[in-house]
């Protein structure tokens, strides 16, 4: 993390600066005939200068500075020695005021005059920045982009610069005295640039205090440095990131045909990015694809078999099948060798086979429109009455299937729009067309949805029915609109016409069917997208809600994984909360002097969630 903090780009951000000062502002009253250079601060020199005009002719200058500081005499004896003036200097050690007196003497040794000056010196302000080279980016994974995070932003458990500087500049040598409060820790002191780092969102306190080189104290000051993303996100944007350039190696690899290694890499960018539909969906097409190519590759092998033992239409028929499974560049031309060696089979013969060989290729594989083509294109070549019945076959095929299609698309239009009988009639007209396995079983569970469903609708306007008899109207309405809710039925209709003139509060919610634990898996992805954009959003108890909602309608394993891992994750952050807020107490406790019970609330914190700094911060003081 060293290398975030490159010197020839660094950009200073002041982070929470509340520096606290604690000195008395300068005040003094001066006579024209002396002259203070500055503004005094402890610990740097002052310099007092005498007109030169007021100086008689001959005479000379005495100081007095009352109380005594520095090394610096109590009474002063200077000539004029430069400018035509004298002057007196001294450093200030603390922030007490300090009167200084200018005895003017004339050439006999008279005193002809005095001056005085009451100086009030104050202590340096000290500014404490955070020094960021570079803010950090986080992984956009619906842009494929990186977007850049305010430069506020800083990452928990990570290495922050933090600077101090005095104002005004102090010309002399000094050193910096950091401390930091127990959930922070610091890697280096009396130096104006340290690094700190907290292992979990919240606030470090920063403190610091200034000395010159003979160890006055220069001044002192504070600030708070707010850490506000915490690892996970980070980690788990870093693993998006990388999975994402993972799987585009995968298809670099994929296209320079290293199929195997492409699979590999793709699926260890899939572990990183389980939820990323189009490395999933990519994967998925290779492994598809991969298949292919193996038996394209088995077929082959077949072929030079037979190519051995001088079988050569046989070859033939499996290298034609072979590259209609999978292309290869030297599938032309291995075929084309074996057809010459074929050279007993009459020319028409020869193309009237290579055509119905590639249609049943086609066939086998399911690509039945390419099967049609090149089996119209053999009887063209030889009539075929064997050809003509499988065309016919093929074409009765694909017109039930494209009826199904369109019954199966309906049926789902249908089901979105919580239509469920007539996309239940839709789904049986395409099973009639196409008896195919998914489909059937979606229609059981449709069916058992459709039967709860009316059920329920049943017993909610019975209890309705009950409530209307004690006159709880208000309940019975509810409970027959929530009956018409689950299933359309005459009798909750006939006692919602009979309680029209009651109305329901406006706070009143109305269950759905997804509270009651019955809906489809579409009802259930509905409500799993919900959540999925609840937990983009940080709102991670009330995605938590949804995703056991969607659990209580489908028993789906990958609901089931996602809802425990976002019930780590609130249980983590809870314990983080809590600890953190345990050790601010307890650094209130500390500067207060209350060690001991500091202490304890300290190791208390450590059983709500563990901190290295904290415990690092207990051992130091022989705990």
């Amino acid at each position: 993390m060293q290398s975030k903090f490159y010197t020839s780009r660094i950009i200073l951000t002041l982070i929470s600066l509340s520096v606290l000062f604690s000195f008395i502002s300068v005040s003094f009253a001066a006579s024209q005939n002396i002259v203070i250079d500055k503004d005094a601060h402890v610990g740097e020199q002052v310099v007092i200068s005498a007109t030169a005009s007021q100086i008689p002719s001959g005479g000379y200058v005495a100081w007095s500075v009352s109380p005594t500081t520095g090394k610096i005499p109590d009474r002063i004896l200077q000539k004029p020695a430069r400018d035509g003036g004298s002057e007196c200097a001294f450093i200030p050690l603390d922030t007490q005021p300090v009167k200084v007196t200018a005895y003017f003497y004339d050439r006999n040794g008279n005193e002809v005059s005095t001056s005085e000056v009451l100086v009030t010196p104050k202590e340096f302000q000290i500014e404490i920045a955070a020094v960021i080279d570079k803010p950090l980016t986080l992984w956009d994974a619906s842009k494929r982009s990186n977007y850049v995070l305010s430069p506020e932003v800083l990452l928990a458990n990570s290495p922050v610069k933090i600077r101090a500087s005095l104002t005004p500049d102090f010309k002399g040598e000094h050193t910096f005295k950091w401390t930091a409060d127990a959930a922070t820790a610091l890697f280096s002191q009396d130096i104006d640039d340290i690094f700190m780092r907290r292992g979990s969102v919240g606030e470090s306190e920063i403190y610091v205090t200034a000395f010159n080189s003979s160890g006055t104290k220069l001044g002192s000051g504070e600030t708070r440095v707010k850490i506000a993303l915490p690892v996970s996100t980070f980690e788990e944007s870093s693993n998006n990131r990388e999975a994402w350039q993972s799987w585009q190696n995968a298809r670099t690899l994929w296209e320079n045909k290293k199929y195997a290694e492409a699979i590999d890499v793709a699926k260890a960018a899939l572990n990183l990015s389980p939820r990323d539909t189009e490395i999933s969906d990519g994967l998925r097409a290779m492994t598809t694809n991969f298949a292919r190519f193996t038996k394209a590759q088995k077929l082959r092998e077949e072929a030079n078999n037979f190519y051995d033992n001088k079988k050569f239409e046989e070859a033939l028929k499996n290298l034609r099948s072979a590259q209609v499974v999978w292309p290869l560049d030297d599938g032309s031309e291995k075929i084309k060798d074996a057809e010459e060696k074929v050279n007993e089979i009459r020319e028409l013969l020869q193309e009237a086979n290579w055509l119905r060989d590639t249609a049943s290729a086609y066939d086998n594989e399911g690509m039945f429109e390419e099967a049609l083509e090149y089996y119209a294109k053999s009887i063209e070549v030889v009539s075929s009455d064997a050809v003509s019945e499988r065309m016919e076959k093929i074409k009765n095929r694909l017109a039930l299937i494209a009826d199904a299609d369109r019954y199966a698309g309906e049926g789902n239009k249908l089901e979105r729009e919580g239509k469920l009988e007539e996309a239940l009639r839709n789904y049986f007209a395409s099973i009639q067309s196409n008896n195919d396995a998914s489909l059937r079983s979606h229609i059981e569970e449709l069916q058992s949805v459709i039967s709860r469903r009316e059920r329920q609708a049943t017993a909610l306007y019975r209890e309705g029915r009950d409530l209307q008899k004690k006159n709880s109207n208000q309940e019975a309405l509810k409970r027959y609109r929530e009956s018409l809710n689950l299933w359309e039925n005459d009798n909750a209709k006939q006692g919602v016409q009979q309680l029209r003139n009651t109305r329901l509060a406006p706070d009143v919610v109305l269950r759905e069917p997804e509270d009651f634990g019955i809906g489809t898996r579409i009802d259930a992805m509905k409500i799993v997208n919900e959540a999925d954009e609840l937990y983009g959003q940080g709102k991670l108890d009330e995605a938590s809600e949804l995703y056991k909602k969607a659990l209580r309608i489908s028993s789906s394993e990958e609901i089931k994984k996602w809802s425990a891992k976002l019930d780590e994750i609130i249980k983590e952050r809870n314990a983080v909360e809590a600890a953190n807020k345990q050790i601010k107490d307890a650094n209130a406790l500390y500067r207060a002097g209350k060690t001991k019970e500091a202490l304890e609330l300290y190791k208390q914190s450590l059983n709500t969630h563990k901190n290295a700094e904290v415990e690092a911060f207990i051992k130091r003081q022989g705990n």
